[in-house]
């Protein structure tokens, strides 16, 4: 399959480590950081610090710094309970979720035909980049640099193209042209289509889409597509949602994960849509806005369009996978409606965390997971 389809080094593999390295701060250094904002001692900083990573909650000292625990009048001792690492995501959900379910998610092409078969509304892939033998029913597959080239330049611009087995929003780009020689995405230097299947490529599978367009109200804040991430549980008394968080992206970026420099997280009021935070991050340090940063405009009080659609989209697609007790959905808001961008097995506590300035595990979610066999919350 030539040298390119066993390239080690392309953006998976980089951009992997980037969002490893989000938290590389020393200890040292995050110590010294706290004592200072807080006016306590070093020693005592550190002692508590530690004491948290070897608590129940296994919070690491960046995540003990970001939630400001240092601040011993920030949070009562109950409250302080309800914070979890987001390290102990993979050892809490792989205990009750259904596995059998995961790649119906993790497979980004699976999880499109199957819910293109219920009708949910969703990106256009329009082609696939594998040098591989599986087939894509619908969909081009592209698995030459010379294939690249052709179907590119037939296309109307932009397009996004997105790792198909991806977590965090690796590799996500966006083409904005394609001319003979070279493919030009948003923020990089012109690559060439060799260039494109070494350094990005390699082995892995790419989905080329159209782009999803935001609604208005979310196009005065950013040209990245935006999303809700959709926080769901299902429990006997049916479909829990305790989170929505508007997951915005800054304007330099491709895509709106939290751990990309720039990008916001707001809560929201899961019955209204109301937007009731919008929160940002500055070294090792969360910061909480009061109007948008990088606009100046107003936006907390501000309601979502489209909410009540958007919340019967959720309630579908939750239901479409229902044997998967604990889940999360990311949901695009055009002029038309709402889009279903990604379906999750599972989902980051510390999302929920960070936009709410609030512990994931309150009493109610700790009778959720223990009801659905967790032995670790």
């Amino acid at each position: 399959m030539g040298e390119a389809a066993v390239n080690k080094d392309t953006i998976i593999e980089r951009e992997t480590q980037a969002f490893n390295a989000k938290d590389s701060f020393s200890a040292a250094d995050l110590i010294a950081h706290a004592a200072k904002k807080s006016g306590r001692g070093a020693l005592s900083v550190g002692r508590e610090m530690m004491k948290c990573a070897r608590s129940k909650a296994k919070l690491k000292p960046a995540e003990y710094v970001m939630y400001e625990f240092y601040d011993r009048e920030k949070y009562t001792a109950e409250e302080k309970a309800a914070f979890i690492s987001g390290g102990m995501h993979g050892k809490i959900v792989y205990e009750f979720n259904d596995y059998g379910w995961f790649e119906a998610a993790g497979d980004k092409w699976l999880s499109a035909m199957f819910l293109a078969a219920d009708g949910t509304p969703q990106p256009d892939t329009i082609a696939v980049i594998d040098q591989g033998p599986r087939a894509y029913h619908g969909a081009e597959t592209l698995a030459t640099p010379e294939a690249v080239r052709a179907f590119l330049t037939a296309q109307d611009m932009p397009l996004f193209c997105k790792y198909n087995n991806g977590r965090w929003s690796l590799g996500a780009n966006i083409i904005t042209a394609a001319d003979d020689s070279h493919i030009h995405m948003r923020g990089k230097d012109p690559i060439s289509y060799a260039a494109f299947f070494e350094e990005y490529i390699g082995s892995h599978v790419f989905l080329i889409q159209r782009i999803v367009e935001n609604h208005s109200f979310l196009r005065q804040f950013t040209p990245t597509t935006a999303t809700v991430r959709m926080v769901n549980l299902w429990r006997e008394d049916g479909l829990w949602t305790p989170h929505a968080i508007l997951k915005l992206p800054s304007a330099q970026n491709e895509a709106d994960n939290f751990w990309r420099t720039g990008n916001l997280v707001c809560a929201l009021d899961v019955e209204t849509g109301e937007i009731r935070t919008c929160v940002g991050r500055e070294g090792p340090d969360l910061v909480r806005h009061d109007v948008h940063p990088e606009t100046g405009k107003e936006i907390l009080g501000k309601h979502l369009p489209h909410w009540d659609k958007v919340r019967d989209l959720n309630a579908r697609v939750a239901a479409l996978h229902y044997p998967v007790k604990y889940q999360t959905q990311d949901i695009a808001i055009t002029e038309e409606g709402p889009v279903e961008i990604e379906f999750n097995w599972g989902g980051a506590f510390e999302l929920p965390q960070i936009a709410t300035g609030k512990g994931f595990l309150t009493p109610e979610m700790r009778a959720a997971f223990r009801g659905f066999g967790s032995t670790k919350v």
